[in-house]
């Protein structure tokens, strides 16, 4: 049965201890880590202090490499983002899941075949960005809030170095104000 997850977007690839709530607001998962230095690792406990799914980033850059590790430390994907123009599509390797999706909008929907394993999505609340992650398979769920940190981490780093170049080169040109 299909289950829809919430967290808030900037807490979901933040450092430190992060909540993921269900629709009554009630802890289900906690996310743990931390990105950007190697060895970076991000990992997914339940309440009773559990780790069901762990992501370790392999390489650092402009593309990093990272892998999807269950609970019992066996690695069961892996994932780059390749840049290229147009909607992005990514395949987890391993698992065998295909994600489509728009980080500008960030919405996405990741399949395996045909089967809808994911949607994830953001939304306004309160003037915050909230996501909404909804998972077909309960058992899924640890893995998914993995992938979803992973394009939220994605989401975030490449537009602040894309502003950065469109601002370089507008002064560049002049100011045209």
């Amino acid at each position: 049965m299909a289950r829809t997850l919430y967290s808030r977007r900037t807490y979901l690839s933040a450092r430190g201890v992060n909540t993921i709530k269900d629709r009554n607001g009630k802890i289900t998962y906690i996310l743990s880590g931390r990105w950007g230095m190697m060895p970076a690792v991000m990992e997914v406990y339940n309440v009773s202090d559990q780790r069901l799914a762990q992501i370790r980033q392999r390489s650092l850059g402009a593309l990093p490499r990272f892998e999807l590790y269950d609970a019992n430390q066996e690695m069961v994907g892996s994932l780059r983002r390749y840049y290229r123009m147009g909607p992005e599509i990514l395949f987890v390797s391993g698992l065998n899941w295909v994600v489509l999706g728009n980080s500008l909008h960030f919405n996405y929907r990741v399949y395996h075949g045909r089967k809808l394993i994911m949607t994830l999505k953001e939304f306004s609340t309160q003037n915050q960005a909230d996501l909404a992650m909804t998972v077909t398979d309960q058992n899924d769920e640890p893995i998914c809030l993995c992938l979803a940190a992973i394009l939220d981490f994605w989401a975030k780093t490449p537009h602040k170095k894309k502003q950065i170049r469109f601002n370089h080169k507008y002064h560049q040109l002049g100011n045209f104000s």
